[in-house]
């Protein structure tokens, strides 16, 4: 009884590391990205900055923080405040969704307004990456009773915002492709890393990496395909001017 104790012990103290330490690096990834044109704007001489966009990247750098706290309070056993941090955490991912909707067509219609070049990435992708983060954080907080389910969702829901700042990383490092496709194939790379997760601890795919990551993907598949489409093209034409 002792030996099975201590693995369950180990496997358990094993995953509670895994996922902060992911946690940790969507926080990394999240300030490279934005560094240039928000963190560090200064510094690279970025544009200057709307009160909308000051108020979403405070709001979204607030997720991502209170996202790393939330794992990092559950890897240090400390269910009992991480439960009394839900509430709050739920509030600010409620007030992310029309945030980051409003932000993203304001954007691009203030670039349209001031004869500018297109700036990011088509509407479409800033738009389906924070619908897929509220889907996946909404179904995690569904599942909060169920642990493995909701830190798993809670991960791909937070995972669908690295989208947009992993795109400027592709632009930044020049690679052979197109920052919204780069953001996309980006991210993937990270959910590989919790399929091998899931697969070396357990040998078989959590439901809640294949469910949810099924959404993730599925997700992506319908921002690339709406993005050709002529009447996506026309309706988001009309949004942004």
């Amino acid at each position: 009884m002792a030996t099975v104790a201590g693995r369950v012990g180990g496997r358990l103290s094993n995953e509670r590391r895994f996922f902060a330490g992911m946690a940790v690096a969507m926080i990394v990834a999240t300030f490279v990205g934005f560094a240039p044109s928000y963190y560090l704007s200064s510094v690279f001489a970025g544009p200057r900055l709307s009160m909308l966009v000051h108020v979403h990247g405070a709001v979204f750098t607030l997720w991502m923080l209170l996202y790393a706290l939330q794992t990092g309070l559950v890897s240090a056993g400390r269910t009992d405040v991480h439960r009394v941090i839900g509430p709050v955490a739920v509030a600010v991912a409620v007030a992310m969704v029309p945030l980051g909707i409003a932000t993203a067509i304001i954007t691009k219609q203030v670039t349209a307004a001031a004869h500018l070049p297109p700036q990011g990435p088509p509407l479409i992708f800033p738009l389906g990456a924070i619908l897929t983060f509220a889907i996946l954080t909404a179904w995690a907080v569904a599942m909060r009773k169920r642990a493995a389910w909701h830190k798993r969702l809670m991960l791909l829901g937070t995972l669908a915002l690295l989208t947009t700042p992993l795109a400027r990383v592709t632009r930044m490092t020049h690679l052979p492709l197109t920052p919204a496709l780069g953001g996309i194939i980006l991210t993937d790379l990270i959910l590989l890393v919790l399929v091998a997760y899931d697969l070396r601890t357990t040998g078989r795919l959590h439901a809640a990496t294949k469910w949810g990551g099924a959404v993730f993907l599925l997700t992506q598949a319908i921002r690339i395909v709406l993005n050709m489409m002529p009447a996506w093209q026309a309706f988001a034409k009309s949004l942004t001017g």
